[in-house]
């Protein structure tokens, strides 16, 4: 049977996604399709009206109510038992649940297909029941509508949907089959009035809601180690090690200290230190620090910490400390995995004597900023390690491998269609090895080159409304955007093309484009 949408939402019931695989898998005469999840504007008792399956044929509109888990019915009220043995109570019964949806259905439909269609067309409703086998007797239903876990394992759903269509075309004596041409004519009404498809837009909102609601866990990691003087958190990209950075320097700030919170990027230290609530906290990019006279600090945060693990940088820091290394506060936040030597200088011996002070060691597992598709597409590129991601599904990574002129293209094709789908074009970045003019952006049309901002701090802060970002990649390192186009350096060696790949590929929260000009890609 043909399912619309082709896949089951994630927030669907684990009962909805059984019956929504079990449906797509059959081939019923006389059903089209079968629609999940089917939101009416109208009810006469409450304010919107959700339908579990509606299917949809020349035996007519039928609506489908599931519920999972067990099934009882005491003095009149009806409970489900979920799988854990929890009892529920439902507001009311599922089959007037399903009645009332199936007359709330049909009054919306004359208002919007006309009454001329609907006068001849075969309503009906069922309950479906798949785990619990439900043999009560009532007036109040027929056994044709309730399909339980008994019919379905000795009957099939060919059966039961044959018996429950049968009894409503017998009880509809003045209706006939519809047409394919009526069936298409309620598809056109169905899908677009009743449940639109969410915007791109709206769907990375959902994407980014999820990811953001990951970020408590980060914070776990604070108070597990806070009686530590000393820790080095190691984490992929994506892993929140900033916005931890940022929350142990409040923390100090409120016991008191004076914290000092440093990373190599002059970008993302002025960004870091934009944000609110950061009074009485020093943010500088690492080569301010020796410029901040004979201030010394009682904790030093280290962001981004793989660009400064070196001897003449670590000395720097030891005498900004209170106590210096070896006595005194700090935390060093660091992602080994492609961006050592990209910006900054790392050595093992740096991190040998970091390590000659005993601090404590954390590992940020909780992927923080990454959909799964761009967590699979780092790691089949680049091979690192960032981390696991939870907060589910969002767009697959588009890879452009073309010439350069349909590389172009295919870029000013995908600006498009975010701005038909009304994404705010400031959440757009584009990212290069090289500058903007020597990058393949360059070479975009007029109409979009000319909406394209070199970014700085400024424009961070307060971009530009419709305005399209462009940043090198080493320059966006701890930053990050909801979509990132990035341009693969084919001419560079294979760690510097790893790099770059890393960096630019975990910048994108929701959405991400890898253009490789020529065809050629970085190869593993």
């Amino acid at each position: 049977m043909r399912m619309i949408p082709d896949a089951v939402s994630s927030t669907a019931s684990r009962a909805e996604k059984e019956i929504f695989a079990q449906l797509a898998a059959l081939e019923v005469p006389g059903w089209e399709c079968a629609m999940h999840s089917i939101n009416l504007p109208e009810h006469e008792r409450k304010r919107v009206c959700e339908i579990d399956f509606l299917l949809l044929g020349e035996h007519g509109l039928f609506v489908l109510e599931v519920k999972g888990g067990g099934i009882h019915l005491q003095k009149g009220v009806w409970h489900t038992r979920d799988l854990k043995g929890a009892r529920h109570r439902l507001k009311e019964s599922p089959l007037d649940q399903a009645s009332s949806s199936m007359f709330a259905l049909e009054r919306v439909l004359r208002r919007t297909v006309g009454s001329e269609i609907v006068e001849r067309t075969v309503f009906g409703y069922g309950v479906v029941f798949p785990d619990s086998d439900f043999d009560a007797v009532s007036v109040e239903w027929t056994p044709e509508m309730v399909i339980d876990a008994a019919r379905l394992r000795t009957e099939g759903w060919l059966s039961c949907l044959d018996r429950l269509s049968t009894l409503w075309e017998s009880r509809a004596t003045t209706r006939r089959s519809l047409s394919s041409e009526d069936v298409e004519r309620y598809l056109g009404v169905l899908r677009p009035d009743f449940d639109r498809v969410p915007s791109l837009r709206r769907l990375d909102d959902l994407v980014e809601k999820e990811l953001v609601s990951l970020t408590n866990d980060q914070y776990r990691a604070l108070d597990r180690y806070r009686r530590n003087p000393r820790l080095l958190f190691e984490g992929g990209a994506g892993t929140g090690k900033t916005m931890l950075a940022v929350e142990m320097c409040r923390r100090d700030r409120d016991l008191g200290g004076r914290p000092l919170l440093t990373c190599r990027s002059e970008v993302l230290a002025a960004f870091v230190g934009s944000q609110p609530d950061l009074d009485g906290i020093v943010v500088a990019p690492f080569h301010a620090v020796p410029k901040l006279g004979n201030d010394v600090f009682d904790l030093v945060v280290v962001d981004e910490a793989q660009d400064v693990i070196n001897q003449d940088d670590l000395d720097v820091v030891d005498v900004a400390l209170a106590g210096g290394l070896s006595d005194g506060k700090w935390a060093f936040l660091l992602d080994s995995n492609n961006q050592r030597g990209l910006v900054g200088r790392y050595e093992e011996a740096a991190m040998a004597r970091l390590d000659a002070h005993r601090p404590a060691r954390v590992d940020l597992m909780d992927n923080c900023r990454n959909t799964v598709e761009i967590v699979r597409a780092t790691q089949d590129r680049t091979g690192a390690d960032l981390g696991v991601t939870t907060a589910g599904h969002g767009r697959k990574v588009v890879v452009v491998e073309e010439s350069r002129e349909k590389a172009v293209a295919a870029v000013a094709a995908a600006l498009a269609e975010l701005e038909e789908h009304d994404v705010l074009l400031e959440q757009v970045v584009l990212l290069s090895s090289r500058s903007l003019t020597e990058s393949i952006f360059a070479e975009l049309p007029a109409e979009w080159l000319d909406r394209v901002d070199a970014l700085d701090l400024m424009r961070m802060r307060r971009p530009g409304r419709g305005r399209v970002g462009f940043a090198r990649v080493a320059d966006f390192k701890g930053l990050e955007s909801r979509y990132v186009f990035l341009e693969a350096d084919v001419e560079a060696d294979e760690p510097a093309v790893r790099a770059q790949l890393y960096v630019g590929m975990t910048r994108a929260k929701a959405a991400l484009w890898v253009v490789v000009p020529d065809g050629r890609g970085s190869q593993r």
